[in-house]
Order: C-alpha cells, then sequence, then structure tokens
C-alpha cells in the first residue's frame, strides 16, 4: 500500500530485488485477472501488488504554474494522482475549478488505469476522450539495467523516446510500460451546469425481430445522420451534449430500456432550442420502437435496469418525464459499481449499422425464457462519434486508433453462484461468435464495419483463436489498438526490454 511516489519507488524497487513479478493496482476495476493472476509458466514466481489507492488529491492553478517535481520547466493548470476514484476526481474538479474530464460514469473506477487506458463516457461527444486533454504524466520506469525504475515526467514536449512513452500513455492501456504516479492537464473542459436524465423503457413482448432490426438500425441511423451538428452553432442542431446508453437486456433480466443524458454544447438546457436534439432523439426512437416507451423509475449507467411494475408511467413529454437537475447531482444518480458479484465483458466499436446476422445473433441469445442464470446479462451500446472522432492525431497524437465508430458496445453478464460461471461465459462466447461469424468471432477492422475492442474492457478470449484455448491469435494487438501496434511494441522495447511489466494482455516486446 503506496501512499506517495517515494513509498511506490521503494517498494518496487525492494519488490523487483527480491525477484517479485509487479502488477499495479489503483481502483481495483480490470475485467480480467491481469493484476492479481500469476502467468502460465511463472506460478512459482511471488506477486507483488503495488497499490497505489492512498495515491489521493489534485492541485490547480487558473494562472498554469503546476509543475511536476522531475520537470519544473513544463506549467499545467491541473495535476491528479493516480490513486483517485472517479467520483473524488469529479467532485473536485467541479468545486474547485468548474471543470471536468470527459471520463466514465462508475465512481469507484480508479484514474489510474482509467485515464491511460482512454478515458471515456458521457461527455466524450462533447469533449472527447479525456486522453485527448492530457498534456503530461509522472511515470517510473525500468532503468537502463532493467533491475530498477527511475522517475521521469513525459509530455508533448518530450522528445524521442521519452515523447511515444506519453503518447502510450495516452490509450494503450495501464501495466504495460511503467507506473504512473500523477496526470496533468494544460487545460479541461467546463462542467456543464445543468442536464437532462431520461430512462426509457420498452418490453420485449413488443418486439418482433423485424421489429427489433429497425429500432437499432433506426438507432443508429439518427446518429449517421445527426454526427456531423455534434457543435453546430445552431443550438436547434447540436447533439454532442446527447449521450445514450441502449441496454438490450436478456428477457431474463427485463426490458430493452434506453438511458439518455443530454446537456447543451455551453453546458446548459435553458433555452427552448437548446433541447430540440433531445427531443428529436427520444420521439425517433419511440416512434422506432413502434409502441409508446415506458419511463423507467430506476436511473442507473450500470448494470441492468429494472422497471417498477406497478408504478411505470408512459411517455407523454421527453421534457416534463425527464429529470432535469444540476450535472454534478446527476453524475451522482448514475454513480454505480453495483454489488461484489462475477462478471464477463466483451466490447466491441461499430461503424456500420447493423446487419440481418448480427440482429439475428441479439434475438437468439437475448429473447430466450428459462435462462434464469442470464437475471443478469445485457449488451450496452452506447453512443460514440462526435468530438472522440474529430481528435487530429498528427498534431495531437494518441495510442487510440478508434476515430471513425458511430457506436461502442459493452457485453456484460454477471452471477453470483458459481455453478454459473460456465454457462454465463460460454453464453457471451456463443453470442460474440455469433455475432461476429462472418469475421471468424472478433471484431477486427477488415470489412470497415468495425473498429475492434475497448483496451479498459480487457477480454483475454481476443488473444487467443476460438475453439483452440491457448492458441495465441498472431493479429489480436489490431483490435485493441489497430494502426498504432507498431509504435506500442516499438516504445515497449525501448522503454521495457526485460518486460518487467507484463501480464496476459500486455504490449510485448515483440509481435505474436
Amino acid at each position: 500500500m503506496c501512499d506517495s511516489a517515494e513509498s511506490v519507488h521503494r517498494s518496487a524497487n525492494d519488490a523487483l530485488e527480491k525477484g517479485y513479478r509487479i502488477t499495479i493496482r489503483s481502483g481495483g476495476h480490470c475485467y480480467e485477472g491481469l493484476v492479481s493472476n500469476k502467468l502460465e509458466g511463472e506460478e512459482h514466481q511471488p506477486l507483488a501488488i503495488i497499490d497505489l489507492s492512498l495515491m489521493t488529491g489534485m492541485e490547480f492553478s487558473e494562472a498554469g504554474d503546476v509543475n511536476s517535481p522531475y520537470n519544473t520547466c513544463e506549467k499545467y493548470k491541473f495535476r491528479a494522482a493516480t490513486g483517485n476514484q472517479n467520483w473524488d476526481g469529479y467532485n473536485a474538479l467541479y468545486k474547485t475549478a468548474n471543470r471536468t474530464i470527459p471520463g466514465g460514469s462508475c465512481y469507484s473506477v480508479g484514474s489510474g488505469g482509467h485515464i491511460c487506458g482512454g478515458g471515456y463516457g458521457l461527455l466524450s461527444r462533447l469533449h472527447g476522450l479525456t486522453v485527448d486533454w492530457l498534456s503530461g504524466v509522472d511515470i517510473l520506469v525500468p532503468d537502463l539495467n532493467g533491475k530498477g525504475l527511475v522517475s521521469k515526467h513525459v509530455s508533448l514536449n518530450s522528445t524521442g523516446t521519452e515523447r511515444d512513452l506519453f503518447i502510450a500513455c495516452r490509450g494503450g492501456g495501464g501495466g504495460n510500460y511503467g507506473i504512473i504516479l500523477n496526470y496533468y492537464y494544460k487545460d479541461l473542459p467546463h462542467a456543464p451546469r445543468q442536464a437532462y436524465l431520461l430512462t426509457l423503457s420498452w418490453p420485449w413482448a413488443s418486439f418482433t425481430k423485424e421489429k427489433l432490426k429497425h429500432f437499432l438500425k433506426e438507432y443508429w441511423r439518427w446518429f449517421k445522420e445527426n454526427d456531423r451538428h455534434w457543435n453546430s452553432s445552431d443550438p436547434a442542431l447540436a447533439n454532442g451534449g446527447l449521450f445514450t446508453l441502449l441496454k438490450l437486456q436478456h428477457r431474463s433480466t427485463g426490458d430493452i430500456s434506453l438511458l439518455i443524458q443530454y446537456t447543451g454544447t455551453n453546458g446548459r438546457v435553458d433555452a427552448l432550442n437548446q433541447t430540440a436534439p433531445l427531443i428529436d432523439f427520444v420521439h425517433h426512437m419511440n416512434s422506432a420502437a413502434g409502441t409508446n416507451a415506458y419511463v423507467a423509475s430506476m436511473e442507473n449507467s450500470w448494470g441492468p435496469v429494472t422497471r417498477l411494475q406497478g408504478k411505470e408511467a408512459r411517455l407523454s413529454n421527453p421534457l416534463k418525464d425527464a429529470r432535469l437537475m444540476d450535472w454534478l447531482y446527476l453524475t451522482q444518480t448514475i454513480n454505480g459499481s453495483g454489488s461484489n458479484q462475477f462478471g464477463k465483458y466483451k466490447s466491441f466499436y461499430q461503424i456500420e449499422n447493423f446487419t440481418d446476422v448480427e440482429v439475428d445473433a441479439i434475438w437468439t441469445h437475448f429473447n430466450q425464457t428459462g435462462q434464469t442464470h442470464l437475471n443478469q446479462a445485457l449488451l450496452q451500446i452506447d453512443s460514440y462519434g462526435g468530438c472522440v472522432n474529430t481528435n487530429d492525431e498528427v498534431s495531437n497524437p494518441t495510442a487510440v486508433h478508434q476515430r471513425h465508430s458511430l457506436l461502442k458496445s459493452q457485453l456484460q453478464a454477471y452471477w453470483t453462484d458459481p455453478i454459473n460461471e460456465d454457462k454465463c461465459i460460454r453464453w457471451c462466447q456463443d453470442f460474440f461468435n455469433d455475432f461476429f461469424s462472418q469475421q471468424n468471432g472478433k471484431p477486427f477492422s477488415d470489412n470497415q464495419r468495425y473498429e475492434g475492442c475497448f483496451i479498459n474492457y480487457p477480454d483475454v478470449d481476443m488473444r487467443y483463436i476460438s475453439n483452440q484455448p491457448g492458441t495465441t491469435d498472431t493479429r489480436w494487438l489490431e483490435l485493441y489498438y489497430g494502426d498504432k501496434v507498431n509504435m506500442l511494441i516499438n516504445t515497449k522495447r525501448a522503454v521495457d526490454p526485460e518486460n518487467i511489466f507484463r501480464s496476459e494482455m500486455s504490449i510485448p516486446v515483440s509481435h505474436p
């Protein structure tokens, strides 16, 4: 347990000297056992987890005179410690500077891994990814002998390998190159003042397969046709502040639901024309469903949504049915990590509209009865695009290659009884294989329909050839990093040639 840069340095070097493999934990939300599990063939090597959750705090100066202890020349407005949880960061940024990062909704995720994996959330269509704003990091990396760690501050103003290292920290994922201590920002977007929150719900019984296909295609089509207006000068068109989470819940879990957060591009919604995108989207989706939605009384950005039977009401007026709240209060409202339980996750980015094959897979695997072990299973299809897809990778390079997608999906299955583990994991794998049956079970970008997977939703299945456990798919890195793979491997070879920082899904020192 480390509470300072000095204690991290001392603990990590002591562990390396004693022959331990070291891993790093910030919030402890890794979807796979990349931090806690020993590697195959290294079962007898002791493992040391460097826990950074006590390294909290933030420094702010509107004058921009914050600097790193390892480089006093670089100046910033913000410094955020790597052990902060999301809610700590949102609360501090909002109350001290009226700023925010466009990060995730789960309050207890640690910023240590969340940010370097990309940093994505309900304001990303309006402000991009957190790494698009990231300006510098303090990081411990292997020394020249590979026997210990040394402190560095790296930024876009760095040169050579150190600049490459900073770019790798902008979306390359955690635990690959070193231990990040602090994140720095030259500036951050102003936090919204107010926002609407609305959750709609449609029972599965309302849909046939053809109706579901129409509904899904219209969901994609709205963002396709309106994405170019994300920052329009016309408030009636500007929709960057519209973020949606379409939850295709398994029939044993509940309804098909749609959570919507909306704010104007100026962070306000107090002018009538500022709400036009929200009204248009709600009417569009309600019409696409072919039946009037219920207004769900439970708002939750995490996991399944439950409609309280007997207390629901039908949609009548989007603005009156939605809840208008101060933005910080709204963010607190939808925070949630849920109870401690088992889970399996998969992800994919989507460029083009849904095909018949994909809809067939959804219908087959989600519209089932009697599958009580899937009472917490869903495919969450988030809106993407907007500002995310406008980042200039030449002047503001990152390790994120997903800059063309309109939707971003996360398959989730949860269970509490270990007896259901194999069934839930197999269900996830079967759905993925059917959904991507024309892609050998994986969302490669070969046909320009998908852009791979999100590294902060790691899935070890993606590393291996389907139905051949233990056989490495030599292209698996492309799923997460696309055309950034060579840069990330070259940087790994230069920074950590002894592969001190390694896991089952870490950046390797050479191609698979």
